[in-house]
């Protein structure tokens, strides 16, 4: 049996993250990552953790350890919540602003539950954070020197290489990294014409280029694989736009898409409205407080708000690239704020981290629950339940694959469609061939018909019926949950 789960660690994996574990498995045996539109997102996620399993000595699928894969998003949300404090700090040349930002993102349970979950969201996060720091810190650069103010060491044209490089760092990690660019825009758009005393220019054309230099080096060496595999360079430019255009407007040409097609309202229910231990309620009342001073940080949360809101296609992963700008842009108007309103402010800022404490102690006690509204579309951890009864009945490897005519000793036999089977193949990832997978009980039938007598059978639970009349040799069966509204039958 396996122990209690207590922490967000043991939470059962997502189907989606034990997607991108297999990935990083194959980034580990060739060395190459192959990027498919359809498939998988930018490479940044996978060379992160095959860094990190490599350096614990893993170099396979099967020697993957799930507590380092899910410490990679953790590492790059640490790193989101210091170039949030540095964004902070660089915007109002005061230290307190930035360690309260820094508090609020670090609690909050939205980012917490993702700071754990083994997909490219906490990547794209920090790196989307990293571009607005050197953004601000380019735009600081180039302004007349303010009295009192620290000096900074940085050229411009360094901030301007680094934000390209951020920039092509989250455009390598997610391809909706494009809506940040375009809140970008818009919020300088909005900045420009509610400011008359605007700079006449801003952006010098050596500076530009560099930043356009740094995004395309990074984009062209993670994209081609470190120039081994050319196609991923032209598949982000051309056929992603296409399926991504697909998958925005929720068409069904696009796998599962339909299945995510939520009203306009959804992230704001997310954010908002989805429990009181998750409540944001007071950072939201604080961001309201301080929108007053329409800073470029409050335009561009509002900005990307109303751009993922458009897009039919939502996950809630995708709530996090609107919450940590929020929290940042809350946080940097608070010095200019008069007395009566920092008061209000505060005390926003108080009930904010004592929900997002009781937020945090809810998500580690308890960290598979389907009330935390994050944990969306995730797994049962019946599927670990499953896997133990598959090992057990699994007491020596294989010589050949199940679909051989010379059939092992000792094998399973999953027949379950694509988007059901996982994650298990992810828990079941040590005995390799010891397993077969299959879509229809069509299948299995052929395989009867090779002699074939599986130690372990696994269908959908209507199907189940069929199943002892093709393998009379299974004399138990118990049902399990895959997911919501998932359920299959085991024989043995």
């Amino acid at each position: 049996m396996r122990s209690a789960r207590i922490s967000a660690f043991d939470r059962t994996f997502h189907p989606d993250e034990a997607n991108q574990a297999f990935t990083t498995g194959r980034l580990l045996e060739t060395g190459v990552y192959a990027y498919d539109p359809q498939d998988h997102h930018g490479p940044t996620l996978y060379y992160a953790a095959a860094a990190i399993q490599k350096a614990a000595g893993s170099s396979s699928t099967a020697a993957l350890d799930g507590t380092l894969l899910r410490c990679t998003p953790l590492l790059f949300a640490a790193l989101a919540i210091v170039f949030a404090a540095l964004a902070a700090r660089k915007l109002t040349n005061r230290l307190w602003p930035g360690v309260l930002s820094a508090l609020l993102l670090g609690t909050a349970p939205i980012f917490a539950f993702f700071a754990t979950d083994f997909i490219q969201e906490m990547l794209l996060a920090s790196f989307t954070v990293m571009m607005l720091w050197s953004g601000i810190g380019y735009w600081h650069s180039m302004q007349p020197p303010v009295p009192q103010s620290p000096a900074t060491k940085i050229k411009p044209g360094t901030w301007a290489l680094l934000f390209g490089i951020a920039a092509g760092l989250a455009f390598a990690t997610k391809e909706t990294s494009i809506i940040a660019f375009a809140a970008a825009g818009l919020s300088l758009l909005a900045i420009r014409i509610m400011q008359r005393d605007w700079p006449a220019r801003i952006l010098q054309p050596t500076h530009a280029v560099l930043a356009i230099l740094g995004f395309l080096l990074t984009t062209a060496l993670l994209y081609s694989s470190f120039a081994a595999n050319w196609q991923g360079v032209y598949n982000i430019f051309i056929a992603a736009p296409i399926s991504y255009l697909q998958r925005a407007a929720g068409s069904a040409a696009s796998q599962g898409a339909a299945a995510h097609v939520h009203p306009w309202w959804q992230y704001l229910k997310w954010l908002l409205f989805s429990g009181w231990q998750f409540s944001a309620i007071p950072a939201a009342l604080l961001f309201a407080i301080t929108f007053r001073r329409r800073s470029f940080m409050h335009i561009y949360s509002v900005a990307a708000l109303a751009i993922y809101s458009l897009i039919p296609y939502k996950t809630p992963w995708c709530a996090l690239q609107i919450a940590v700008p929020a929290i940042i842009a809350a946080c940097i108007a608070l010095p200019k704020l008069e007395r009566r309103r920092a008061i209000l402010a505060y005390a926003s800022i108080t009930a904010a981290l004592a929900v997002n404490i009781c937020g945090l102690i809810r998500i580690n006690s308890d960290p598979d629950s389907k009330t935390i509204p994050y944990n969306y579309a995730s797994a049962s951890p019946q599927v670990k339940d499953l896997a133990d009864l598959i090992l057990l009945h699994l007491q020596s490897k294989p010589k050949a694959q199940p679909a051989s005519r010379h059939m092992p000793d000792t094998f399973a036999a999953v027949a379950l469609p694509p988007e059901d089977t996982w994650p298990l193949p992810f828990y079941l990832r040590e005995v390799g061939g010891a397993v077969g997978y299959w879509t229809s009980l069509a299948e299995l039938e052929a395989l009867a018909g090779l002699g074939a007598k599986p130690s372990v059978v696994v269908v959908p639970a209507e199907e189940g019926h069929l199943v002892q009349p093709i393998f009379p040799h299974l004399k138990n069966t118990r049902r399990f949950e895959m997911r919501p509204r998932v359920r299959i039958r085991a024989f043995w």
